[in-house]
C-alpha cells in the first residue's frame, strides 16, 4: 500500500532540481537581465556597501544565476585575502543554510516518497552525497542542487555546516587569493577553470576508488 503513495523514485529528485536551476539560469541569461558584467559594475561601485553586496549575491546565487566564482574573486580584489576569504564564507554558508532548510521545511514530511526510497536515499546520501556535497562546491547549479538535496535526507543540521564548511573554506580562500593578487578581470579566467576541474578530477578519482572496494 504504501508503494502506491510514491509518486517519484528518490533518484528523479536531483535531476528535477538541477533541472529547475538550470532553466532559472538559462532564462535570466537569455533575458539580459542579469549578466557577469552588469554584476561586476554593480558591486564595484556599491562603495562601502560592496561586501554586504557581494554577501547578498552569493545568497542569491541559490535561485538567481549569479556569477559566484566571479563575485568571490571580487571580494579578494576589493578586501584583499583574508577579509575577502571571509566574505566569500559567509554568503556561501547562508546560500547553501537557506536551500537546506527551504527543502528541509517543505519536504519535511517527504509524502512523494515511501520508507523504501526514503532509506535508499539516505544511504545513497552517506555513501555518495555527501562527498559529492563538499566538492559541488565550487560547481554552478550542482552546488546550489546538493545544498536542496541534503535537506531531504537525515542528515543533521550540524553535519551539513560541517561538509558545507569543507568544500566552501578552501573554495572561498581559492578566489579571494586570486582576487587579491590579479591586476585584471581577464587573469580570472585561470582560476576559474581550475576551480571546477580540480574537484571534478578529484570526484572522479574517489569514485573510482570506492567502486573498487
Amino acid at each position: 500500500m504504501e508503494r502506491d503513495r510514491k509518486a517519484l523514485n528518490w533518484k528523479h529528485i536531483p535531476v528535477i532540481l538541477a533541472s529547475m536551476f538550470l532553466f532559472l539560469f538559462i532564462v535570466f541569461e537569455v533575458s539580459g537581465v542579469i549578466t557577469l558584467e552588469k554584476i561586476r559594475y554593480f558591486v564595484m561601485g556599491s562603495g562601502a556597501f560592496a561586501a554586504a553586496i557581494i554577501i547578498f549575491f552569493l545568497i542569491v546565487d541559490l535561485i538567481l544565476p549569479m556569477p559566484s566564482t566571479v563575485l568571490m574573486t571580487l571580494s579578494g580584489a576589493f578586501y584583499g585575502f583574508y577579509s575577502g576569504t571571509l566574505i566569500n564564507i559567509t554568503g556561501s554558508l547562508l546560500a547553501s543554510l537557506t536551500g537546506f532548510a527551504i527543502t528541509r521545511k517543505l519536504g519535511k514530511t517527504k509524502l512523494f516518497l515511501d520508507r523504501t526510497e526514503e532509506r535508499a536515499m539516505d544511504e545513497w546520501f552517506v555513501k555518495w552525497g555527501e562527498g559529492i556535497l563538499i566538492l559541488s562546491k565550487t560547481v554552478p547549479i550542482v552546488s546550489e542542487t546538493m545544498a536542496c538535496f541534503a535537506g531531504l535526507t537525515k542528515i543533521s543540521g550540524k553535519r551539513f555546516i560541517a561538509l558545507s564548511l569543507l568544500g566552501i573554506i578552501p573554495v572561498s580562500a581559492y578566489y579571494a587569493y586570486f582576487g587579491s593578487i590579479s591586476r585584471n578581470f581577464s587573469e580570472w579566467l585561470l582560476p576559474l577553470f581550475f576551480g571546477i576541474a580540480i574537484p571534478t578530477t578529484i570526484w572522479s578519482i574517489l569514485k573510482k576508488s570506492k567502486e573498487k572496494t
